[in-house]
């Protein structure tokens, strides 16, 4: 895997933690880890996610965290690594978020890379089941990322 993190958006020099998201990322895409796959991380503000949120998902309001999946295509050589995803969080959200839930800002970014790691490696959060679920592998992630 091939990962890649942006801060497009003011984020403090201690919460900029490259090697530690790139290893929650790895984790959340379980088995797309090992593969020869390139994915990004895009730390944005409130304004950049209304806007993704608009242009592609035609949803007009600020969330959290938006993954896209792209397919694999057809011509490329075997063995030649390929864009498997991109991940936008938004930071601001995640500094709210961290208040309103009791955690660190970094623990709410983290839950974000590795949300959208889960949804890169096929897991969905529509039923509320299915998003408890991906809630828990996230926390599970965390804690092991984050020992106590």
């Amino acid at each position: 895997m091939i990962a890649h993190i942006f801060y497009n958006t003011e984020v403090v020099p201690y919460l900029r933690r490259t090697g530690l998201f790139k290893r929650a990322l790895a984790k959340g895409l379980k088995q797309f880890a090992r593969q020869n796959i390139e994915v990004n991380v895009i730390f944005v503000d409130e304004k950049e996610i209304l806007r993704v949120n608009k242009t592609f998902l035609n949803h007009h309001y600020v969330t959290d965290v938006i993954s896209f999946n792209h397919t694999r295509p057809p011509v490329l050589p075997p063995g030649e690594p390929w864009a498997f995803g991109d991940i936008f969080v938004c930071y601001q959200v995640a500094r709210k978020n961290a208040k309103k839930f009791k955690h660190t800002i970094l623990q709410e970014m983290l839950m974000y890379v590795i949300h959208g790691a889960l949804h890169l490696s096929g897991m969905d959060d529509h039923a509320p089941q299915d998003r408890a679920e991906m809630d828990r592998q996230a926390e599970k992630i965390i804690a092991h990322l984050l020992p106590q």
